[in-house]
């Protein structure tokens, strides 16, 4: 402590000599990390999942209504569900209740990234259909996150293996492409005028939205500047608000 403590002071004297320029940059990379970690800890928390198990009805009906026009022939959404079993909710409110989105097949992918350098390892969860499939890749954090070449190679092994039906098209210039077009679908989280949290953890949410604004976009981030990608905008609906309920009245009118 002693050679500590005289270290200490000994480097204390070079704060006003330009020293503060170091000890700033410092503390605003630390509030960062912290703004980061606690805004993913509050989100984590009201975040809310359903079983797939539930939907596999409505998704394939949805697939087969030709009453719908097709969205996509692969709609891919990135999902952040550790269980391979469930979903987010928004994204089936997407899916479902925002103009309905027709697709031969259903894509939802979770990318983990693992203390393993060069680990790439993917699994597969069908839920007994054709068309209704979930991907849960695991990538070690020296690997580049390319969505569009991983998800090629995957439908591919899943086509050579008779998993899924090979998708007619006619319209390519690779004669031995196996699948149809891919859409990739990112849901981008707004917070809600309605969400009630703490002051503190508005400030938390806002901030990092702000500073996502200044990132890389998905798109760069998982190798698809040349998909066809779709952000969608969901709000958070943080908390519970206390929602004012409408009273109808009447109006009398009074006779002449």
């Amino acid at each position: 402590m002693s050679f500590e403590i005289s270290f200490f002071i000994a480097n204390i004297v070079k704060f006003f000599h330009g020293g503060f320029v170091a000890i700033i940059i410092a503390v605003s990379i630390l509030f960062i990390m912290y703004l980061w970690d606690r805004a993913h800890v509050i989100r984590v928390r009201y975040e809310e999942f359903v079983p797939l198990n539930n939907y596999l009805k409505l998704l394939t009906q949805l697939s087969q209504d030709p009453d719908v026009p097709k969205y996509a022939s692969n709609l891919v959404c990135l999902s952040k569900c550790p269980n391979s079993k469930e979903i987010e909710r928004k994204i089936l409110y997407f899916l479902l209740d925002k103009r309905p989105k027709k697709a031969d097949i259903y894509w939802f992918v979770d990318v983990n990234v693992t203390d393993e350098p060069y680990q790439a390892e993917y699994t597969v969860e069908k839920f007994n259909t054709n068309n209704i499939i979930k991907i849960q890749l695991k990538l070690g954090f020296r690997i580049d996150q390319n969505l569009n070449v991983f998800l090629r190679q995957i439908s591919t092994e899943l086509v050579e293996n008779g998993e899924i039906e090979p998708q007619s098209n006619s319209y390519s210039i690779l004669p031995n492409r196996k699948l149809g077009d891919f859409r990739f679908v990112f849901i981008q989280e707004i917070l809600s005028h309605d969400a009630t949290l703490s002051a503190w953890d508005s400030f938390v949410l806002n901030t990092k939205l702000f500073i996502q604004k200044f990132t890389a976009s998905p798109s760069n981030w998982f190798g698809l500047d040349t998909s066809d990608v779709y952000i969608e905008r969901v709000p958070m609906f943080l908390g519970h608000s206390n929602r004012v309920i409408l009273k109808r009245v009447d109006q009398i009118i009074a006779k002449k």
